[in-house]
């Protein structure tokens, strides 16, 4: 039929469309031919648009091919309709959590002495987050105001220190392979000090968070605490306590 080949064909065309935009907006944002603003909030959204128009024409053809029996335009439908769920699942799955995240950038394990950055408080470029915890400023959601300590405790309630049985030295020597392990650039090992800084900087966009490791004696052991920061935007969507996670797991298995 005629028309299941048109509609494929218009279906591969827009995914093609939505990924050739969004891939000019992460990686121009990246290689800063353009702030994160522009790249994100006003070119980006074209790319989901784009994209959404591409799964529709893509489900318009597979239905039109499972009741006609016909396989007009098989591949570019095809390609059109996985294509583009593969291309508007991420950022979709984002914007729907964005309601149940608080808006907090700054995670710690230690939210009443978060461990600071040292050498990298000269080294952020375009951070509009201060290098300073934030734990007691106060953030509104869901119409209540809450400190960002208060939130963190009631939202990521499993971001915790991890103490260990072993000197601080032996741990200090864990916590840098595990950040070596994490594929971080690592700033700063100060084993004198108990502390390492890194940072991570994301494939797409090119986001770049800041991350200071502390470790010093606790009881017959060592405690281990970690926090890492978003140097933009107000809100990280929960991937800096899913870094910490990682992390701390990394360091459960060295």
């Amino acid at each position: 039929m005629r028309f299941l080949g048109v509609v494929a064909r218009l279906s591969f065309a827009a995914f093609l469309a939505s990924l050739l935009i969004g891939l000019a907006a992460s990686f121009g944002t990246r290689l800063e031919f353009w702030d994160y603003r522009f790249g994100l909030f006003t070119l980006f959204p074209w790319c989901v648009y784009l994209g959404i128009v591409a799964f529709a024409l893509g489900l318009v053809w597979a239905l039109g091919a499972f009741f006609s029996n016909s396989g007009d335009g098989a591949r570019y439908g095809a390609i059109g309709l996985a294509g583009s769920i593969a291309l508007i699942a991420a950022p979709l799955y984002d914007v729907a959590q964005r309601g149940h995240q608080p808006p907090i950038h700054d995670i710690s394990t230690d939210t009443e002495h978060a461990p600071e950055f040292v050498a990298l408080l000269n080294q952020r470029p375009g951070a509009e987050n201060t290098a300073d915890y934030d734990g007691a400023d106060k953030v509104v959601f869901r119409g209540k105001s809450a400190s960002v300590a208060a939130l963190q405790h009631k939202y990521y309630q499993d971001v915790k220190a991890a103490a260990v049985l072993t000197s601080p030295e032996k741990l200090f020597k864990r916590a840098v392979t595990a950040a070596y392990g994490m594929g971080w650039n690592i700033v700063a090992v100060a084993p004198d000090e108990g502390r390492l800084e890194a940072t991570d900087t994301s494939f797409f966009f090119g986001f770049t968070d800041d991350i200071v490791i502390r470790v010093k004696p606790a009881g017959m052991g060592a405690r281990l605490d970690i926090r890492s920061e978003s140097r933009v935007g107000e809100s990280d969507w929960g991937r800096n306590a899913a870094r910490i996670h990682a992390y701390l797991k990394e360091l459960a298995a060295t």
